[in-house]
């Protein structure tokens, strides 16, 4: 059975430095810590080229069977850091959230910079992560290589912005 997924609080642009701490010193062996990574492309001095960055930023994710022990780890080393609660309880995404991250990112947790093509009025996604999440494409920016698509987290939703490239129309 798949570990549940939570999620850690950080301060924004700290998450690398957090992330390599808590792999290092408060994960053991049945867990794995990890932030959602997105590829986009962005034109730089005329060319485009591919960048990487935290697809949540101020978060990072945790799989565990152990959260309550994790969460106590995680406390002891980077207070005030810990695993988001609700009603003063530990609580994991929703299982379907969870599920569509991971069809989003893969095993390795990246959402991969994605190509298509326009059809008319519809977007139809040749490569990449959005390959058969057209239905979930909300806004397209052909020019900046964007789309954005809306992702559940504890029942909330918010709205991301992934790389694609429409690189032409029929």
């Amino acid at each position: 059975m798949e570990k549940r997924w939570y999620v850690v609080h950080t301060m924004k642009g700290q998450e690398t430095k957090y992330l390599d701490g808590i792999r290092e010193y408060v994960t053991d062996e049945a867990d794995e810590a990890f932030m959602m990574i997105n590829e986009k492309q962005y034109k730089h001095q005329g060319r485009w080229e591919a960048e990487r960055e935290n697809l949540f930023p101020g978060y990072l994710f945790v799989a565990t069977d152990q959260p309550e022990d994790f969460d106590r780890r995680l406390r002891k080393k980077y207070h005030p850091l810990k695993l988001l609660t609700f009603d003063d309880e530990i609580k994991a995404i929703r299982p379907e959230e969870q599920a569509f991250l991971r069809r989003l990112g893969g095993e390795d947790h990246i959402v991969r910079y994605s190509e298509g093509f326009k059809d008319g009025d519809q977007i139809v996604v040749e490569s990449g992560s959005l390959k058969g999440l057209s239905g979930e494409i909300r806004k397209v920016d052909r020019h900046n290589r964007q789309a954005v698509i809306t992702v559940s987290l504890f029942g909330r939703e918010t709205n991301v912005t992934l790389g694609l490239g429409i690189v032409k129309s029929v």
